[in-house]
């Protein structure tokens, strides 16, 4: 079904009577998730029958959404809403790399003020996230997982293939395919599977990577890359097959989520190296030995970037637009003079957010229930809105078909975090933010706020009673209820039975 059509829940008493048919039934919920999905693409391929495990296990009884994913959308910060229900604003993980002001000093090998997951330092994430948050390991210790870069509260031994899988996952980033790697990952579910046939976990998250890399190696619509999407329907029909054997299939809750789209790349634009041309000192991956940085760039999915400047050469905390208008403004209009950026946005005074095309701006702000929205000029969020005042929950609904959709919101959590750029850098289609250190060369990108980048399949092999538009935030509550668990921690999504 397309993104307008829900699955049918006929009135409150129908969704109770749903429930009770679930409570006490499922004694396996598995996410699988498949990185770099497109909605269109698992529409277009499932109607044409390329897809036929997904169609027949998955869809033929379940629910099929066009769900949101979280600002930026890239890999591992965009599976923090499935894994432990809140946005990366609220886990403080804005991004693939990221700087902590308060805590940066420029050429130190060591510091701890700025972060890359990109090699070794991934291991630091889990470390990274705040306590106030859980996961679905901590809240179902009874869990398991395969290649997991995300993995607090798992017990060692049960994120398999994790470590064995570090050389292989370099290898494949030169190769510009996983293919093999989901390959391995699949023998490990497997053997997993049958090891523990008769104690089995009550949770599994599965991570397949094949179409995120065959989208960044061709494109995201080239044949190889519709070629790891028939590769993936064929493992999940595999892990259903074991399933079945093992007589555990008619109580398993199988989710198949996506963390972000694709959009095809043509042209790169080196950010660092514009900033650099401007007069700044530049602090970005892999340099990070430059003892005088006045400047940092900090790109994710190759679409977004985190910048981060000084203020009167010091590096304490964030700015807002009257700092940056003051020491930056050259700065300021050279990121939207550029016909490559979509737009920019920074944390403008008494907490809102300014958002700039350079053809218009927008000043967005928010208190407890409500997001205030106004703009000068051009829309540079084409919402379609007028200068308004919009109920939080219905944000949502309200731009779930725009070129940006649930930008309110996820703007708002995105500047939550005092690791956020000082300024958040946007590529328009077509383009991305990395420039000649991005090696092998991408084709595609993901990271901002556009439709290719947000819309995600969310896919379930039981009928949920949700008959709204959906977050990707709403996984974790979905999971624990199946599970029933109750969670120690709030959550900012709901559940979607």
């Amino acid at each position: 079904m397309n993104g307008s059509e829900r699955p049918a829940t006929g009135d409150h008493t129908q969704s109770r009577s749903m429930m009770a048919l679930r409570s006490g039934e499922i004694e396996l919920a598995i996410i699988v998730l498949t990185d770099g999905f497109r909605t269109d693409v698992v529409h277009e391929l499932t109607r044409s029958g390329d897809l036929p495990n997904i169609s027949s296990h998955v869809l033929a009884e379940g629910s099929h959404f066009d769900g949101v994913t979280v600002f930026p959308s890239v890999t591992n910060v965009a599976y923090l809403p499935m894994l432990t229900g809140q946005y990366p604003g609220k886990a403080n993980i804005p991004g693939i790399r990221w700087l902590d002001k308060a805590k940066f000093k420029s050429g130190n090998l060591f510091d701890e003020g700025q972060r890359t997951y990109v090699g070794a330092a991934h291991t630091k994430l889990n470390s990274d996230l705040p306590d106030t948050l859980e996961t679905l390991f901590e809240l179902c210790p009874d869990s398991m997982a395969f290649r997991s870069d995300i993995h607090r509260g798992l017990p060692n031994g049960h994120n398999r293939f994790y470590k064995l899988s570090h050389p292989w996952m370099f290898l494949s980033h030169y190769l510009k395919r996983a293919d093999f790697i989901d390959s391995l990952v699949m023998r490990s579910v497997q053997g997993a599977l049958r090891e523990r046939a008769a104690n089995l976990p009550r949770f599994i998250f599965l991570p397949m990577l094949d179409v995120d890399s065959a989208s960044h190696a061709r494109g995201p619509l080239h044949k190889r890359t519709y070629d790891a999407y028939r590769r993936i329907d064929s493992a999940i029909g595999a892990l259903v097959d074991r399933l079945k054997k093992l007589g555990v299939w008619s109580k398993t809750h199988l989710m198949i989520v996506s963390d972000h789209g694709h959009s095809k790349t043509d042209e790169h634009l080196d950010l660092s190296r514009m900033v650099t041309e401007l007069g700044y000192g530049v602090f970005e991956h892999p340099n990070i030995f430059r003892s005088k940085a006045d400047a940092a760039v900090a790109v994710s999915g190759n679409s977004f970037a985190n910048l981060y400047v000084s203020f009167d050469g010091k590096w304490e905390r964030p700015l807002n637009g009257d700092e940056l208008d003051s020491q930056h403004k050259k700065l300021l209009n050279a990121l939207t003079d550029r016909p490559e950026i979509e737009w920019i946005a920074y944390r403008n005074g008494e907490g809102s957010i300014k958002v700039d095309s350079g053809l218009g701006t927008a000043l967005l702000g928010r208190d407890e229930g409500h997001y205030d929205y106004s703009y000068f000029g051009a829309d540079p969020l084409q919402l379609g809105l007028p200068h308004t005042r919009v109920v939080r929950d219905d944000a949502l609904e309200m731009t779930i078909d725009t070129q940006f959709p649930d930008a309110l919101e996820q703007l708002s959590q995105l500047f939550s975090s005092q690791r956020t750029g000082d300024i958040v850098v946007t590529s328009k289609p077509g383009f991305d933010l990395r420039g000649w250190r991005e090696l092998p060369e991408h084709r595609s990108s993901h990271g901002a706020l556009r439709r290719d980048h947000m819309m995600v399949p969310i896919l379930s092999n039981r009928p949920l009673a949700e008959n709204g538009p959906m977050r990707t935030v709403d996984v974790f509550p979905t999971i624990a209820e199946s599970l029933e668990l109750t969670t120690t921690r709030s959550v900012i999504g709901h559940s979607l039975w």
